[in-house]
């Protein structure tokens, strides 16, 4: 039966309508990431580089342009039901009733989640009121004009709208959290943006990502069609179908892909390098001949710092005093089945090597790849002249921002191992046991820290910890937050409560003064651009107190800069990727990078005697110890590939790499006497 006249106009201007509330929807959300796009330009912590920048505004940009199509589709909704519609005036209304709460309401540094909650919803309004004002804008601009001058008008008006938004927020003028005042920077690897790199990689990402948001749409699509083949009725009618199985069947994709990735860094964390293929030749090592634990059972990081303990001999002649042979025990994933059975490796490793015996003992809290500080642990061993035993448990082979669900795990064999510790020292006379230390970086101080959570300043204590340094705690950390309490960032660190300090940066713990340090036993020591302690999911929905007015910022924080809902997440996220680049043999303070410091804490905090030229020399064995491991590991495995021709491209390779570490000039490979200085300077 053929349709009338009036049906078939009414169709028409129906799919008339309906494409005009899609262009206008899709207008609106590329305004809006227009808008990202100009904060997105923002400086945050660290310098960053070029593909850090187009990540970052591609991330931004396909977000904004969600929520704005959905933001204006919702609006558009609204004009068929309000009566005489939503109009410009109505948004224009929505649009400074947004923006004024977000200005009106100032912004507490302890205030409640849902008033902050408030204030992005507020934001959000804004953003969305403006974005779709530019779209009526745009369209009625455009309206009769040829696709190309369409095309122009719309470019012209986002490329205005992403414009104002840089400068309105200021950008010209802010400043990285790791410049200094006289411009230098804290960070030994310097970044640049080119922007209109940047923005044209950003556009690819963009892409990207809004092409897998109309796959997904393309795959639900299909799916409600074939539900109605096959259970009868419209593809309407199965639009849950549709949206489950596409989201099924994304997960099956992103699953595989993720398993791929987790099993190659697993590989790489368990694999065995050329440099540390050999068990050690001290009885007092975990994975020697006399050991419980064998050496095929040792992760990398475990055969990494179980092969570079000091020798007593190398102690003597740095410290000029006699040494004893320095004990180190170290449980990887493979030496137990469960965490009893590790945390089990560990106790029996120390009864073996007689550790009670010693002076002073150190469980070291390792990061998620199951690294162990090597500048704290070699400092530990010198200045107690080799008379202690460092032990640590490891909890994952991954890379830290893949082992945060293992972080429960990390915890309960710390503690099953400090029990056992706490169980031996109980035992014994007071006069001799030994000194309790711990020390905990990055992931490894959210382990270790957790096992302390409600108990305040009498958790360490209450384990019988003499003293303990924890570098760049991260901010999920339940315990640091609760020391923390209502105090605030725009005031200096005092010691307290008890004898823990938790100074806002590092410039804080060298201004206290020498008779308020000495009262400190229990550090918890962070930068102030160090992003770690700094990144969590609330940055998504609000302002974190680092970025208060400039005058409450610390040092560390970036100046000028604006908190910007979700984008200053995603920011914060790349600096954490960027945290951590150290040049092998030079220490550099700044980002997630605690060298520098590290030795200096361990001597004031755990109160150990040392001239300041047996420092001076600690300092420089350190440096030395760093680079010739990290030389020997590359020439190494360079070294070891079997065919002659890529054996040589290997090799030029490390030489260039070893080159740029000793600070040849540009192009100056490492020359034979220097491999050979390298491999001898131990």
């Amino acid at each position: 039966m053929g349709m009338t006249a009036q049906e078939s106009l009414t169709d028409v201007l129906a799919e008339a309508v309906e494409l005009t509330e899609v262009d206008t929807s899709a207008r609106a959300g590329l305004f809006l990431g227009a808008m990202a796009i100009g904060a997105s330009f923002q400086p945050n912590l660290l310098t960053r580089a070029t593909r850090d920048q187009a990540i970052i505004s591609g991330l931004s940009t396909a977000t904004a342009y969600g929520v704005a199509t959905v933001g204006s589709s919702m609006l558009k909704s609204l004009e068929a039901r309000i009566p005489y519609g939503t109009t410009a005036p109505g948004e224009a209304v929505l649009t400074a009733l947004g923006f004024g709460y977000a200005i009106a309401v100032p912004i507490g540094e302890h205030e409640s989640d849902r008033r902050a909650a408030v204030r992005l919803g507020a934001l959000l309004t804004g953003a969305i009121g403006a974005s779709s004002l530019a779209s009526r804008l745009s369209h009625r601009l455009s309206r009769g004009a040829s696709g190309r001058r369409n095309l122009a008008i719309t470019a012209g008006i986002a490329a205005v709208t992403a414009g104002a938004t840089y400068f309105a927020l200021g950008t010209p003028k802010a400043t990285v959290g790791a410049q200094l005042p006289d411009g230098t920077l804290f960070e030994d690897t310097s970044r640049t943006v080119k922007p209109g790199v940047a923005v044209g990689v950003a556009a690819g990402v963009t892409g990207l990502l809004l092409g897998i948001a109309h796959w997904e749409s393309f795959a639900s699509r299909k799916a409600s069609q074939a539900a109605a083949r096959i259970f009868g009725g419209e593809a309407t009618d199965h639009v849950t179908f549709g949206r489950m199985t596409a989201l099924a069947t994304s997960a099956i994709v992103v699953t595989a892909a993720g398993s791929k990735v987790v099993n190659m860094l697993t590989t790489a964390g368990e694999g065995t390098e050329v440099a540390h293929s050999e068990p050690p030749n001290l009885p007092e090592v975990t994975g020697s001949a006399e050991s419980t634990v064998p050496w095929s059972a040792q992760s990398r990081e475990g055969r990494r710092w179980l092969s570079s303990v000091l020798t007593a001999a190398q102690i003597e002649a740095l410290m000029d005093e006699p040494a004893k042979q320095p004990i180190r025990a170290y449980a990887s994933l493979q030496s137990g089945a469960t965490d009893e059975d590790r945390a089990a490796v560990v106790l029996a490793e120390l009864d073996r090597t007689k550790a009670f015996e010693r002076s002073a003992i150190a469980l070291f809290s390792p990061t998620g790849s199951g690294y162990v500080n090597y500048v704290a642990t070699e400092t530990f061993e010198y200045l107690t002249r080799g008379d202690c035993a460092s032990f640590a448990i490891e909890y994952s082979v991954l890379p830290s921002s893949f082992s945060l669900q293992a972080v429960p795990l990390g915890t309960r064999q710390t503690r099953l191992v400090v029990n056992g510790i706490v169980e031996r020292l109980l035992k014994m006379d007071p006069q001799d046991r030994p000194k309790f230390f711990m020390f905990g970086e990055s992931l490894g101080s959210q382990v270790s820290e957790n096992m302390f959570d409600h108990e305040g300043a009498s958790g360490p204590r209450g384990i019988g910890l003499d003293a303990g340094v924890w570098i760049g705690t991260p901010s999920a950390t339940v315990w640091r937050k609760q020391l923390w309490g209502k105090r605030s960032i725009a005031d200096p660190s005092t010691v307290g409560p008890a004898d823990v300090y938790l100074p806002r940066t590092v410039a804080d713990w060298h201004a206290l003064p020498d008779e308020e340090r000495a009262k400190v036993r229990f550090l918890l020591l962070q930068n102030g651009d160090d992003p770690i302690p700094k990144f969590g999911t609330k940055l998504i929905w609000r302002q974190p107190d680092w970025l208060r007015s400039d005058e409450d910022r610390p040092l560390g924080a970036p100046k000028g800069t604006k908190w910007v809902p979700f984008i200053t997440f995603v920011q914060t996220f790349i600096d954490m990727l960027n945290a951590l680049t150290p040049t092998p043999g030079i220490f550099a303070e700044g980002g997630h990078d605690y060298r520098l410091e590290i030795p200096e804490a361990i001597r004031t905090v755990w109160g150990f005697d040392a001239a300041d030229d047996q420092m001076t020399r600690v300092q420089d064995s350190l440096r030395r110890r760093e680079l010739h491991w990290e030389a020997l590991r590359a020439w190494d495995e360079a070294g070891a590939v079997t065919d002659a021709a890529k054996r040589a491209k290997a090799e030029t390779k490390a030489r260039e790499q070893i080159g740029r570490w000793l600070g040849n000039t540009p192009g100056s490979p490492a020359t034979d006497d220097q491999l050979a200085h390298l491999r001898l300077s131990l």
